[in-house]
């Protein structure tokens, strides 16, 4: 996708009077983590790390800056260095669930399930109904072959934000390796219409073990 080029001179002068800001004022954390922002949405990544840096210099105990940084880390793939950072977040405050939650997610894509299940129940115990960490503990339990807990998490997920796609996936999943197959089916099709990219491999699967489910029964 084309940029637009009139936001990009935008964003080049907002860069460029940001920079001017920091030169006059360089212990100023505000704008050092302003200019990191910046130069994170110029897709200067490696700047906006520099920023972040020197902001945290002078300030290490910023939850935000550090929160901030440690989603860039995810971004670029760094997971180690973005769980290091959100894990310095939460001994800064050790209730934030949105820290417990990006820590639990890295863990999840390193294949961790154990650690990944362990942050987001922590979440959960800040947050009963916060439904990104439901929906990601079910891809966690599923892997764990908990998979009453992990029908019990999706369905609750799916309770409180019925509309989200990814809730329904996770559900259909739980369910599939559960072998209720005609409920998780009807999971999978709802995921669809929420406009959900199905994974066509476990939408086949899904299918072809509903049918027999269906056929089995007749």
């Amino acid at each position: 996708m084309a940029k637009n080029p009139i936001k990009s001179m935008e964003l080049d002068q907002l860069i460029r009077d940001i920079e001017k800001e920091v030169k006059e004022n360089p212990n100023s954390v505000i704008a050092h983590h302003r200019l990191a922002l910046a130069y994170w949405r110029g897709e200067r990544p490696e700047d906006a790390i520099n920023e972040f840096k020197k902001a945290l210099a002078i300030d290490p105990a910023s939850f935000e800056i550090r929160v901030n940084l440690g989603s860039l880390y995810f971004q670029m793939g760094r997971l180690e260095d973005g769980i290091r950072e959100n894990k310095e977040a939460l001994r800064l405050h050790p209730r934030s669930a949105e820290a417990m939650v990006n820590i639990g997610s890295a863990y999840l894509n390193l294949g961790n399930w154990e650690e990944a299940a362990s942050y987001f129940h922590r979440a959960l115990e800040v947050k009963p109904e916060m439904v990104p960490a439901l929906t990601s503990l079910v891809t966690a339990l599923v892997e764990l072959n908990k998979l009453d807990q992990a029908l019990e998490a999706g369905e609750k997920a799916v309770m409180l934000a019925p509309d989200f796609g990814l809730a329904h996936n996770n559900l259909a999943v739980a369910l599939f390796y559960k072998g209720e197959h005609e409920k998780a089916l009807k999971h999978l099709e709802r995921a669809k219409v929420l406009k959900y990219p199905v994974h066509p491999d476990l939408e086949s699967r899904i299918k072809a073990a509903s049918s027999r489910e269906v056929s089995a029964q007749e």
